[in-house]
């Protein structure tokens, strides 16, 4: 003889758990956003410590700089205002999309404040930084046909003498 199934479907339990809590996190706590601009974790404005913390730099005051800053290839620090300089790897794109190669004639369209200084191109972002589309050291102007060789991000609060910028 065969079991017939049963015409019962198996019972569910559902079991309900409240708990008080006291003094629960603020949801910002909860999360911590740094809105400062920057490149990935390296923020304009970090000061030396966060940025050793946060393992983005081995600098230290003691690396070469003037004495106010110090620098190396990546990344400028200044004693009073935190990082001043950031230079983006060149695989990096900017938030509307140029990098290095782009040509002068797309940073003009991309940036419409955007002008010519002795490098390069010079763009605001924001009340409060900038970026430098840096061109060949051969040319004294830059043709739309031009192209971007290196790309860094700099804060308009920058002490830092010219070289380490």
């Amino acid at each position: 003889m065969t079991a017939q199934p049963s015409a019962t479907p198996p019972a569910v339990v559902t079991e309900v758990v409240t708990a008080t809590v006291t003094n629960p996190p603020a949801p910002e706590a909860l999360v911590k956003v740094d809105h400062r601009l920057g490149y990935g974790a390296l923020k304009l404005g970090m000061t030396l410590e966060e940025a050793r913390a946060a393992g983005l730099t081995d600098l230290t005051w003691n690396s070469p700089g003037d004495g106010a800053c110090v620098a190396d290839d990546e990344v400028a620090i200044s004693k009073k205002h935190g990082v001043v300089r950031i230079t983006l790897p060149v695989d990096a794109r900017t938030s509307t999309g140029i990098g290095v190669g782009s040509t002068y004639a797309k940073v003009k369209d991309a940036y419409q404040a955007a002008s010519e200084y002795n490098s390069g191109w010079s763009a605001p972002v924001g009340d409060k930084a900038f970026y430098l589309f840096i061109g060949s050291s051969e040319l004294k102007h830059f043709a739309d046909t031009d192209k971007v060789t290196l790309i860094k991000m700099g804060s308009v609060d920058a002490d830092c003498v010219t070289h380490l910028l």
